[in-house]
């Protein structure tokens, strides 16, 4: 596989069908061509969110007790990018390479050139993509 980054974006409906193929444990490539994780969590982009809130009672309750047990609220990224994630949709990477548990990479839909079987394919290197917030 060629190393040159590729892009993916295209069309809103082309970038939401590749992320409705994608499945919780698939496996992940980046734009280099080597394996860097599984797919861990995603969430299809909703072009009107605005804020982390708006939740409704039941997912509080089940999200209050995960944060109460050392979970952190996902997206878990900068401030700054929580509102752009949940706009353009995003997979979560569990980074399986390192031995830490919590090692993860974020990736927006756009960024995602194919889904094919079970691997889904980044057009960016794993050094480019978002970090959870420390």
């Amino acid at each position: 596989m060629s190393s040159t980054p590729m892009s993916g974006g295209g069309s809103p409906g082309e970038i939401q069908e590749r992320m409705s193929r994608i499945r919780v444990g698939m496996d992940v490539e980046d734009a280099t061509g080597e394996h860097i994780g599984k797919v861990g969590d995603l969430r299809i982009g909703d072009p009107d969110a605005i804020d982390v809130g708006g939740r409704d009672s039941a997912a509080m309750v089940g999200e209050g007790f995960a944060l109460a047990m050392g979970a952190h609220r996902e997206p878990n990224v900068p401030p700054g990018l929580v509102n752009r994630l949940l706009r353009a949709g995003y997979i979560k990477i569990d980074d399986k390479r390192h031995l830490r548990t919590d090692h993860h990479y974020y990736a927006l839909a756009d960024d995602i050139v194919s889904v094919e079987a079970d691997m889904v394919r980044l057009g960016k290197a794993s050094t480019e993509l978002i970090t959870p917030a420390e």
